[in-house]
């Protein structure tokens, strides 16, 4: 039920093809009433089940944030005293609907910014947030609400199944197709990356207990770079550490590691299920896509030679931290301190 709240704060969806005007409301926010349903409209205490579609566009960008029907529908709470993750902006928009209702919702990005929204990095000012909601039920206990929940949640893990196999199956047609087309040279993982050889290495392989240092370029397939450490426009040419005992970089990465030794140079071929999945990255990379990464073991390290390398790295991003809040305070006291008598 949590997740609607952030549905809420990211507000919206596709527009509806209908001629009436948009009303109104507070925040910025403009809403449209689709009315199909019956019955009596949504009261404080009641529970109900929503359809949701979000969209954002800006000039020559336009992309679906999220749709309930990949997933499954959110059940939650309308309450005016605010006991809800609603609200009260939507608590005045959605207590006018009942069951089968519908209603637009569309709001710029600006004004969620103005009021500290947190909001994904590639929405900017000028965008639009639209979102379309349908009421599909409505509970009047929460004992009803907690079962259709349960519900919901098989129907999302069924589809979420369903979801991953038809994309594992899309990513590995599109990247084969892209190896045979290259004639390019790669074994295949267990898990599902083509790792291609560039430059074999001579030493220590590369296990679940080490810590690797690397040199990286990630592309698309189209062969544009969105980050590396090689490059200097990404303003961070330090090599890259990875504690294989507990990585913190996507699974196509260790998975594709395993399979090299220091000193080695490949590149990957990552499947988007072993990347960032259905989210992406946006803007740099879309939900489910592909990815290819050009890779160097430099150096390899025992786990307690990382741990300590670590530590001393944190220490120093924390040092540099308190230097700059420093910094920030005596220029704020001398901004702050009056003009001297001439």
């Amino acid at each position: 039920m949590k997740q609607f709240s952030y549905l809420f704060v990211v507000a919206t969806v596709l527009l509806a093809s209908c001629t009436e005007a948009f009303k109104k409301s507070e925040k910025g926010m403009e809403y449209k009433i689709i009315s199909n349903g019956s019955g009596k409209t949504l009261q404080n205490g009641n529970f109900f089940e929503i359809q949701v579609e979000q969209t954002y566009k800006e000039k020559g960008f336009d992309t679906v944030l999220y749709d309930s029907r990949k997933f499954a529908n959110q059940i939650t709470s309308i309450d005016s005293a605010g006991n809800s993750p609603m609200p009260p902006a939507y608590y005045k928009i959605f207590s006018q609907l009942r069951k089968g209702d519908s209603v637009v919702v569309k709001q710029l990005a600006d004004s969620i910014l103005k009021e500290g929204g947190n909001l994904p990095p590639f929405i900017k000012k000028g965008g639009n947030l639209m979102a379309y909601y349908k009421i599909v039920n409505i509970y009047t206990t929460k004992e009803a609400a907690d079962s259709a929940n349960k519900a919901q949640m098989k129907i999302a893990q069924t589809k979420d199944s369903l979801n991953k196999l038809v994309q594992i199956k899309k990513d590995d047609k599109i990247i084969s197709d892209y190896i045979a087309s290259k004639n390019i040279k790669a074994q295949k993982t267990a898990k599902g990356v083509y790792v291609e050889i560039i430059e074999a290495g001579t030493g220590a392989k590369v296990t679940d207990s080490v810590g690797v240092k690397m040199r990286y370029t990630g592309k698309s397939f189209a062969g544009k770079a969105f980050d590396s450490n090689i490059d200097s426009q990404f303003h961070h040419t330090e090599l890259l550490p990875v504690e294989m005992w507990e990585p913190r970089v996507i699974p196509g990465w260790v998975d594709g590691l395993l399979m090299l030794s220091k000193g080695t140079k490949a590149r990957f071929y990552i499947p988007s299920s072993l990347g960032y999945g259905e989210r992406g990255q946006m803007p740099a990379i879309a939900p489910n896509e592909n990815l290819i990464f050009e890779v160097e073991v430099v150096e390899l390290t025992d786990k307690k030679q990382a741990m300590a390398e670590q530590m001393a790295m944190q220490q120093k991003a924390m040092q540099q931290q308190m230097q700059m809040q420093a910094m920030q305070q005596k220029m704020k006291g001398m901004q702050q301190q009056p003009p001297a008598n001439k």
